[in-house]
């Protein structure tokens, strides 16, 4: 029992969000018994809101890192504080200074994601200390009063985070490696799905599917990276980061294999309909799929893993089921015996790979180990950074000029209708109003919802706990979930924070004249951020998607162009070659999300939707062709088809060029005018072609046979037909 009881705390302290609710309980726990302690329920609310900031602001990284992170967060907020609590009494003046702050701080957050982070935390301190500044009788107090206490709370916080941060140093690295393994758990099982062969099956439901678990994928190994930099000293790995980073450089190489394809599906599924081969393939994929999750474990609760002996004899079965295809008489089998083959290879290859996870010092070590770094490497590049950025075609523009504009009407209209509490009118702006039209009403609907949910429940709880020491207790667990649920649960994330708000001013005998206005408040402040999408320079994505269909290919044919040019000089995984892998996935996933987001706009901004999935599916299908060239890598020293291969390729690569350059102008182009490779010699193999060869040639015929698939989507965008759209 008692063992049982240790492996679900372990399992508890692996957790992604364990850290996040641990330091936010001691914060708010550290508040309240200051508070209670002292007698000094006043003090409540300044601290709290402190600490709710702080911990908004904060990010992965590592001791040194976070040290610096928290001086300029203490530094911003202090600024933010006092500016907000000077200007108060002089609205004209502060409402100048509320547009040039909030458009601001959106344009810092273009130097790199910590700082959007901290200027995104200072813009909702500073509507923080608007609501401190309003309470009843705080204009009697000194000046540095309020922004003090929000600065205590949040200099609470952040020392909390810092002991954290000294005392796990390693867990941002193991916790962010864990998630990229189950992305991948979950990419293997639905990629296992779609090798199963069921004759007459479309596909292409699991296709998107794929494209869209690929999207998440890519974001968690991109979070990676960022995380792992922090590791890195003088672009090499520090000892103790070595086993993340092979972990790491494990999962860009599987999933480079799992994403790869060798033959269409469909054709596959109707060749191999009346053999278990496919069925063997996707079994394997399966426990590999399984072994991934528990690899994540494994990593998350810095234990050992083991592969074990389960797929062993999946291996060998699926081994037999490839040399009697192999063997066969039958045409469609023996002409379809190579992707199979290709396929095995890979299969087997993910296995060994796994099976040496478990003792990282046993994988292939990467000569480059450099991993590239988005963030700006001295003043004058984040400056530039942010010049490149002062532009209306630039969505941080947009978004910046938006909330400024929103704010400022927000302001206008609590003093206009005298609004009591009417600042969370602009806290509920600053929450709801996203960069794109579809997340800012998907927010709004769960901002409003959760908002009357927690009232109802901060009600409920004001009745059956009356004792303030319960209330405030409930409060520190309402704080809790709030950072529990903020990333995937918006609503119930919502509910808590309002509960926590609630439980608070009660402590000042407020909590019941505040029910009505914060709903009321709420509502304004949703509307208000609905209204700034769609009227302010809308950002409409159905307007811009052809520009991700355009860098999608783009990145694609410079993807082929390196991964060709190795099987000359022979395998390398140098940073050039895993930032144009790396670059292809970004784009297949922006692509992913730009599509996602224009079907939540309206009807009149969008493309036509079933020609934007076609080429989602088929850019997708363009990648994992290319992946299964990059998947099986290596150099050939004497060529049989050389110029054939590099006449294809080249053709190939020029085709994808023109292609992208014709979707980012919107121009129809037809496949006769493309610099298609002979498709006829590519689809003819000759028999005493070395494999190596056969499976160059095979994937450039496929890629070669989706051009013209890819070329009719823009005539029908953008032709007579689509004109209109």
């Amino acid at each position: 029992m008692q063992t049982s009881f240790f492996e679900l705390w372990r399992q508890f302290w692996a957790h992604d969000k364990t850290s996040d609710s641990v330091k936010v309980a001691l914060a708010l726990g550290g508040v309240v018994w200051l508070c209670l302690a002292l007698d000094r329920p006043e003090w409540l609310i300044g601290p709290i809101l402190g600490v709710i900031a702080a911990a908004l602001a904060e990010t992965e990284d590592r001791p040194l890192g976070r040290l610096l992170a928290v001086l300029v967060t203490l530094s911003c907020f202090a600024a933010t504080a006092f500016s907000v609590r000077l200007l108060f009494a002089w609205p004209w003046l502060f409402v100048c200074g509320l547009l040039l702050s909030t458009f601001g701080f959106v344009m810092l957050g273009a130097i790199s994601e910590r700082y959007a982070r901290v200027a995104s935390a200072s813009l909702i301190l500073g509507i923080y200390a608007m609501l401190s500044a309003s309470r009843p009788g705080q204009e009697l107090a000194p000046i540095w009063h309020e922004p003090l206490q929000l600065l205590a709370g949040a200099a609470w916080y952040e020392g909390i985070s810092l002991v954290w941060v000294l005392a796990f140093a390693a867990r941002p690295a193991r916790q962010i490696l864990a998630s990229v393994y189950l992305g991948l758990a979950s990419y293997l099982a639905l990629k296992a799905k779609l090798l199963e062969p069921i004759p007459g099956r479309h596909p292409d439901a699991l296709r998107l599917a794929l494209a869209e678990h690929n999207s998440l994928l890519v974001q968690r190994m991109n979070r990676a990276r960022q995380v792992l930099l922090g590791w890195m000293k003088d672009g090499q790995p520090r000892p103790r980061s070595a086993r993340f980073l092979k972990w790491y450089f494990l999962a860009q190489d599987i999933h480079e294999r799992a994403s790869s394809s060798h033959q269409s599906y469909t054709e596959l599924s109707r060749v191999f309909a009346r053999s278990d081969i496919l069925f063997r393939c996707a079994h394997l994929m399966s426990l590999q799929g399984e072994a991934c999750a528990k690899l994540a474990r494994a990593i998350a609760l810095d234990k050992y893993f083991n592969y074990g002996r389960d797929s062993l004899p999946a291996l060998d079965e699926l081994g037999a089921a490839l040399r009697h295809v192999q063997a066969s008489t039958e045409t469609d089998w023996r002409r379809n015996a190579d992707p199979v083959a290709d396929l095995t290879r890979n299969l087997t290859t993910i296995d060994r790979q796994l099976s040496n996870a478990g003792n990282p010092d046993a994988l292939l070590q990467t000569d480059d180990t450099t991993l590239r770094d988005s963030n700006p490497a001295s003043l004058r590049e984040a400056l530039q950074r942010i010049r490149m950025q002062f532009t209306p075609k630039s969505g941080r523009f947009r978004h910046g000029l938006r909330l400024s504009l929103a704010l400022a009407a927000g302001y206008g209209l609590l003093h206009l209708l005298n609004l009591p509490q009417g600042y969370w009118v602009m806290l509920t702006t600053v929450f709801v109003l996203q960069p794109t039209y579809s997340d800012t009403w998907k927010r709004l609907g769960q901002r409003v919802s959760g908002t009357m949910l927690g009232l109802v429940g901060g009600w409920a709880f004001l009745h059956i706990f009356p004792q303030d020491e319960a209330q405030l207790g409930l409060a520190v667990v309402s704080g809790v979930a709030f950072f529990f649920w903020r990333a995937d649960r918006y609503m119930l994330a919502t509910a808590s924070i309002t509960v926590l708000v609630l439980l608070c001013f009660n402590q000042l005998g407020s909590s019941y004249a505040l029910i009505w206005p914060r709903l009321l408040d709420t509502v304004l402040g949703a509307l208000l951020a609905g209204g700034a999408v769609a009227l302010i320079l809308p950002d409409w994505q159905g307007r811009r998607l052809h520009l991700a269909m355009s860098k999608t290919l783009a990145r694609s044919s410079t993807y082929l162009n390196e991964v060709l040019a190795q099987y000359n000089s022979g395998k390398d995984d140098h940073l050039g070659y895993r930032i144009a892998r790396r670059d292809a996935h970004n784009a297949d996933a922006e692509l992913s999300l730009t599509l996602s987001a224009m079907l939540g706009e309206p009807d009149q901004h969008r493309l036509t939707p079933e020609q934007a999935f076609h080429f989602l599916t088929s850019s997708h299908t363009l990648l994992a062709y290319i992946s299964a060239l990059g998947a099986h890598r290596e150099k050939i020293s004497q060529w049989q088809h050389g110029q054939l291969v590099a006449e294809a390729g080249r053709q190939a690569c020029d085709c994808l060029a023109r292609l992208a350059t014709a979707f980012e102008q919107r121009q129809v182009v037809t496949a006769e005018a493309l610099p298609l490779p002979s498709l006829t010699e590519l689809d003819e193999i000759p028999s005493d072609t070395p494999p190596q060869e056969r499976r160059i040639i095979r994937q450039l015929a496929l890629v070669s046979h989706l051009l013209p698939e890819l070329a009719a989507v823009s005539a029908n965008m953008w032709g007579e037909s689509g004109a209109s759209r």
